[in-house]
């Protein structure tokens, strides 16, 4: 065995997915608990939810040029990215709905330049023949952050309150911060093959760039549109809120899950190719069931074979992505499909929001959607160019 070829940097891996983990706790603080944060503050729920809103619009203007510097100059943009969560979440410890707000603005910043690294880091630290898991770890990285900060935020609330909530979280972020910093230090295991750059315009001109940005937005997407409204669009159900709750962490854990699960078993032959018609082919079922009204046990088991496929959509087309470009170029291009997955959720849920009043035709157009992008998914390119680009 060629040993040269076969070594990996786990424990820069696991420390760089637990950094993605805290900017995505730090993403939702305040999201499960938006009346009492409200009440603490003395402001408005629409003040609390400007806490979160405010990351995937500070994420649209910087994807690229973060994904473009990342490319640049790596190990830099990260530890900036890093030391930003950490001085962010200190930040917050001030009492007082500014100091929030001004820290989840800094961690805002940061999450673009932490997040676009997932391809680079597998790319430099990672052996060929486990960059899918690799992947699958650092992208279900972000739905586990979710789902921490979901769980542990009302029950810190409850217990002592704001102060513990920003306090415990601020451990979390410091404490991940000064782990990856200290990974850092690992010098890249596999060096840059080609000192060529390319534009990001350049990059968009290729016709897979394209192809992966628009399933990863129509996937992301649903998956944000439907965890965003199922309550409202589950009036007709008669599901509680309760019931809610349990469909949407039902969501989320099968979809961490499938993050972490499918990636590696979907990257030989054409495997990738019908889980994503799967997870759309999925989606249409949900939607329908959503929309005729079925027995909500069945309709709870739905919701979570549709997150177990849509949340693996991800690190799918990051592998894919991964085997197209060379580590040069990986920042850049994962700035380019991230940022049209935040879109597709931002996109989607505002259209979905827009027609609440009309149930059947919110559920329709994501119907309409889904089965719109079946052709695309079927064209899903399943084999690494021989040459990267």
């Amino acid at each position: 065995m060629d040993r040269s070829n076969s070594r990996s940097s786990w424990s820069m891996v696991i420390a760089y997915a637990a950094l993605v983990a805290a900017t995505q706790v730090l993403w939702v603080t305040y999201t499960p608990v938006t009346t009492a944060s409200a009440d603490y503050w003395g402001v408005s729920e629409e003040a609390v939810g400007w806490l979160a809103q405010v990351f995937p619009l500070i994420y649209v203007v910087l994807a690229l040029p973060f994904g473009y510097w990342a490319d640049k100059w790596f190990r830099g943009s990260l530890a900036v990215g890093a030391l930003l969560t950490a001085a962010g979440a200190l930040l917050r410890l001030a009492p007082g709905y500014d100091y929030a707000l001004a820290g989840q603005i800094v961690v805002g910043v940061a999450q673009p330049l932490v997040v676009n690294g997932i391809n680079k880091i597998v790319s430099l630290y990672v052996a060929p023949a486990r960059r899918p898991a690799a992947i699958a770890i650092g992208s279900s990285s972000l739905f586990i952050g979710i789902l921490l900060s979901t769980v542990s935020v009302p029950f810190f609330m409850d217990w002592q309150g704001m102060p513990t909530v920003n306090g415990s979280q601020a451990i979390f972020a410091v404490a991940t911060t000064t782990a990856f910093l200290l990974a850092l230090k690992i010098r890249p295991l596999y060096a840059a093959e080609t000192t060529v750059q390319v534009s990001i315009k350049e990059m968009w001109s290729q016709r897979w760039v394209r192809q992966l940005s628009l399933l990863l937005f129509v996937g992301f997407g649903l998956f944000i549109a439907l965890t965003t409204w199922l309550e409202v669009l589950s009036d007709a159900l008669g599901m509680t809120e309760e019931q809610v709750g349990i469909g949407l962490g039902l969501m989320t854990v099968a979809g961490i899950a499938g993050a972490g699960i499918v990636p590696s078993w979907a990257a030989r032959g054409t495997r990738s190719r019908w889980m994503l018609c799967a997870s759309l082919a999925m989606s249409v079922v949900t939607l329908l069931a959503l929309w005729v009204g079925v027995n909500i046990g069945l309709f709870l088991g739905l919701l979570g074979l549709t997150g177990f496929l849509l949340l693996a959509d991800l690190p799918i087309i990051l592998v894919t992505a991964e085997t197209r470009v060379m580590p040069e170029m990986a920042g850049t291009v994962t700035g380019l499909l991230l940022l049209s997955g935040n879109l597709g959720g931002v996109v989607l849920s505002l259209a979905v929001q827009g027609l609440l009043e009309q149930r059947g035709l919110a559920i329709g157009l994501l119907m309409v959607v889904a089965l719109g992008m079946l052709p695309l998914a079927l064209r899903y390119p399943v084999k690494p160019p021989e040459q990267r680009a």
